[in-house]
């Protein structure tokens, strides 16, 4: 019979050759979570990087403001534990946390706050949407943050889980072109976040270990290890077996096989995101998109031919519920909730004969009686309608659709595309000149915490940027710009109500459905997990506060925020001498090594 100190040691070798460089050293007894991602950060610079580099900068970096488990600034868990705000609503003061510390030891003012702020508003930084209306920041002492604004900035708190606060002494040696275009952030980033990232390889891994000088509460966690997959089957294969603790994004298929799995979790829950028809509504020469499409009634008719229930159901199994608006129903706290829900006289549902009547009304008829209707210059309309080629919802979604599209007399042409590809047909160029070259997408939209964030992506300055539908509605940009100014948050609420009920007469976008983000993580070994609520760009996998309390639930292991002499994690298998052993024993049958 094989010994179990010798069974250990073969397993630290295989853990070794599986996990390379990122894998943990047993000798040392580090409490390692390892979580499995179907995408790579491409780049951990702040202002050029996006998708999961999210995840990493929200460990390794502090925000100004946070955001606690009910979605609301937190003076808990940002770098400000208070502000007040002055009676002109135009100044804001924060109170910096004293004794705060960069991860090299230096220490983090007020100073570098107020650097972070002026560099991105002085360069036009990428996030400079987030300080729109903030003139300056100034450091009055190391604990003393002054943000003076042209007008009232309702997002003002919200909008900071965006900004994440750098080192003045490293960053500020930097140009401006440095910072906002070739600068990688090399590893180990200095932050002053729980975590510090130290080892990065793209397209493999991302290592991040414990900041044992973080101002808030240790996590009893020592090592994050995000490990990518380029296919999502293998991603919960080893979830199953244990070789990771969790995996993000997972197909509604593979996630409706975790149900009823044993120690394993499936979360579906909402964010702020959506599914919709882009809808090429370019009122301009250079359009080369159908012109069809910027007839508002034309669009209305087209909402009507889509059964959103139908999409909910086949596409995202269930996981998913029908779309009216820019807003989803769920996931807003109760206190500050945008979501809009039309009269029932104005409510659009699924009915192809209201479809193809309002086609009638609006002078879109099928005069020659070949099935395809005609438009305003006795042309056969035909459409394109791209579905992506990474999202298999997109394109279950795009085929109903298309039929659809095709009973009410419309010439579709569907087609699967390469994502980036549609996105350069969507802000295509004519030499300097903007054209875009589409006519209906199926796409997404991953929202703002603070919803107005959201709405102020489809005004008319957005256009050839977040507004790729190119719709123009001036009593829409107006309301989005007074909710900014609108401090009493119901009141706000009802500006962005009313904004929306103005695109939703409109249909620049068919909004289809709010799917869940589904994720899944193992309950067996760990305790504390929460889903996300601090608000995304893009699919973040857990909140920060649940890696800060997220801890073993084996016996003998102590939560001290130490390493723990009792356990080991090999290859993200939990090994425990004593009883421990046995269980992870009888589940060993199930591993599978680690995808490289």
């Amino acid at each position: 019979m094989i010994s179990v100190l010798t069974l250990l040691g073969a397993l630290a070798a295989g853990a070794s050759l599986a996990a390379g460089s990122s894998s943990p050293n047993p000798a040392g007894g580090p409490v390692t979570l390892r979580l499995g991602w179907s995408e790579s950060p491409l780049n951990l610079n702040p202002f050029v990087g996006y998708s999961n580099s999210y995840e990493i900068w929200m460990l390794n970096y502090d925000t100004l403001v946070a955001v606690g488990a009910d979605g609301l600034p937190s003076k808990e868990t940002g770098l400000a534990e208070d502000w007040e705000l002055s009676a002109d609503e135009k100044t804001w003061t924060f109170k910096i946390r004293p004794g705060v510390k960069w991860q090299d030891g230096e220490p983090l003012t007020a100073r570098d706050v107020a650097f972070t702020f002026n560099a991105i508003i002085d360069n036009d930084m990428s996030l400079a949407v987030y300080l729109k209306d903030v003139e300056r920041a100034v450091a009055v002492d190391d604990t003393t943050l002054k943000v003076y604004c042209t007008a009232p900035k309702a997002n003002m708190l919200l909008t900071q889980v965006y900004i994440y606060i750098l080192p003045e002494h490293i960053w500020g040696k930097l140009s401006p072109d440095a910072m906002g275009n070739t600068f990688r952030n090399p590893v180990p980033i200095v932050g002053s976040g729980p975590f510090q990232t130290v080892e990065f390889k793209k397209d493999e891994y991302v290592k991040l270990v414990r900041n044992p000088t973080y101002w808030g509460k240790q996590p009893t966690v020592d090592e994050v290890i995000f490990q990518y997959y380029t296919n999502a089957d293998t991603m919960v294969q080893d979830l199953k077996s244990g070789a990771v603790d969790g995996a993000q994004v997972i197909p509604a298929q593979q996630f409706k096989q975790l149900e009823s799995e044993p120690g394993i979790e499936p979360i579906p829950y909402p964010l702020y995101n959506w599914e919709y028809i882009d809808v090429n509504c370019y009122d301009s020469p250079d359009s080369l998109g159908n012109p069809v499409l910027r007839d508002p009634r034309f669009r209305v008719a087209m909402a009507w031919a889509i059964d959103r229930e139908k999409c909910a159901a086949l596409a995202w199994g269930g996981y998913a519920t029908a779309g009216y608006g820019i807003f989803p129903r769920d996931g807003w706290p109760a206190s500050a909730d945008p979501y809009y829900q039309p009269d029932a006289a104005d409510a659009i549902g699924f009915d192809l004969e209201k479809a193809k009547q309002l086609l009638d009304e609006a002078g879109y008829r099928d005069a020659n009686g070949d099935g395809v209707r005609e438009d305003k210059n006795g042309e056969p309309i035909k459409l394109r309608l791209w579905a992506r080629d990474i999202s298999p919802e997109s394109q279950v979604q795009g085929k109903l659709i298309a039929g659809w599209l095709k009973d009410i007399g419309l010439d579709i042409d569907y087609s699967v595309v390469d994502e980036g590809a549609l996105g350069d047909d969507i802000w295509n160029y004519k030499g300097d000149v903007y054209a875009p070259d589409y006519d209906l997408a199926l796409w997404d939209f991953m929202g703002y915490i603070d919803p107005g964030d959201s709405a102020a992506c489809f005004t008319t300055d957005q256009i050839e940027n977040y507004n790729e539908m190119c719709w123009s509605n001036a009593e829409y940009d107006r309301l989005t710009v007074e909710q900014y100014r609108e401090m009493d948050t119901a009141a706000r609420m009802e500006l962005l109500k009313q904004a929306q009920g103005v695109m939703y007469a409109e249909q620049p976008m068919i909004v289809i459905d709010y799917p869940s983000v589904l994720q899944a993580v193992d309950t067996s070994r760990w305790e504390g997990w929460q889903p996300y609520t601090g608000g995304s760009v893009w699919n973040n996998f857990l909140d920060r506060q649940s890696y800060i309390e997220l801890k073993p639930k084996l016996a003998g292991v102590e939560s001290d925020g130490g390493s723990s002499s009792a356990m080991w994690v090999i290859g993200g298998i939990v090994v425990v001498v004593g009883a421990a052993f046995l269980v992870w024993l009888a589940r060993r049958g199930r591993g599978r090594a680690v995808e490289e």
